[in-house]
């Protein structure tokens, strides 16, 4: 076993186990707790009312519909700060369905590059603290803490049941990874009727995600089997794209997610969105059916290349739609 497997087998973290891994059905706690720093990063404010209004900004940061259609994967930092009502009740009939899939798309993008990138942050820490861990025959106090932070952001909290080290590094190495922008970006679609759903103006909820909290949005035919559910509502579409993360990388429903990812990393293969869907079938009651339509969007929006795609370093632009209906 080694050094690295001894220590790791004598050290005992002090965790819930029963919470952890037996989660139920794909029910969540939004996010909305989370803050938004953008790593230090310079921001910029900019208020539109329709998206050509964005037309100036988006051809000075090279991110237009002709970069897009061309195979755009390098990608600005734009952060929609809510789901723009206008989008739904006028741009929609302004545009072809091409254009309006293509503003959807180019608007959600940066944010799941975004959540990604700070999962992805989470996961470098992940990685270097395990090889510390590797080196150490005894584990230092202010690693285990590291480990219990990361282990309580994604549901694996610091209380009761003991568990080894070895398997929680194993459990968090399998949570803390990227979802695909290629599925990201097909569920959004599908879940918030791109962006024009009640529930994505408003509560910016792009994943179509219930909570049994008391922030959310009730169903106009409330289901009696579901209890008294509602679809989570987020501060911000950000928000909702973390919550998304967290979800995939966290519930117990989507295990078998985790797993084909963490084999499609073991085997050096990309991580995609194609491939990983068909083990979300337990996201929509839909099934199978679901994740036939998944596939049909990614593969006739040709998203399987935004699997590529990345942040180009620079100002945040935090975009806010102002347009309101006089109704």
């Amino acid at each position: 076993m080694g050094r690295f497997g001894s220590a790791l087998f004598a050290a005992l973290l002090v965790l819930v186990a029963c919470a952890a891994f037996n989660q139920t059905a794909p029910m969540i706690e939004p996010i909305d707790d989370w803050g938004v720093t953008y790593d230090g990063r310079p921001v910029e404010r900019v208020e539109f009312v329709a998206f050509r209004d964005l037309a100036p900004l988006t051809e000075e940061l090279n991110y237009t519909a002709e970069t897009w259609k061309a195979g755009q994967t390098e990608v600005p930092r734009l952060v929609l700060l809510r789901v723009p009502e206008r989008f739904g009740a006028v741009t929609v009939n302004e545009v072809t369905v091409a254009e309006k899939k293509r503003i959807f798309f180019r608007m959600v993008l940066p944010l799941v590059l975004i959540a990604n990138e700070e999962v992805a942050s989470d996961r470098e820490a992940l990685m270097r603290l395990k090889l510390r861990l590797a080196e150490t025959r005894v584990p230092l106090a202010d690693d285990l803490d590291e480990l219990r932070s990361l282990a309580k952001k994604y549901r694996l909290p610091a209380d009761g049941d003991a568990i080894s080290v070895t398997k929680l590094l194993a459990t968090l190495e399998r949570r803390i990874d990227i979802v695909p922008p290629s599925l990201a970006l097909a569920q959004a679609a599908t879940e918030s009727a791109w962006g024009t759903s009640r529930f994505a103006v408003e509560g910016n909820a792009l994943f179509g995600q219930w909570t049994f909290g008391r922030k959310g949005m009730v169903p106009e035919e409330q289901r009696a089997e579901k209890g008294d559910h509602k679809v989570a509502a987020f501060r911000t579409p950000l928000h909702s794209v973390r919550s998304y993360l967290r979800n995939l990388n966290t519930n117990r429903a989507y295990r078998e997610f985790r797993k084909h990812r963490a084999a499609a990393r073991a085997a050096g293969k990309p991580i995609s969105g194609k491939s990983l869907v068909t083990a979300l079938s337990r996201y929509s009651e839909r099934g199978a059916h679901y994740i036939k339509e998944i596939r049909q969007i990614i593969g006739v929006n040709r998203l399987s290349a935004l699997d590529r795609s990345k942040l180009v370093e620079g100002t945040v632009y935090e975009l806010l739609p102002v347009w309101r209906s006089e109704s």
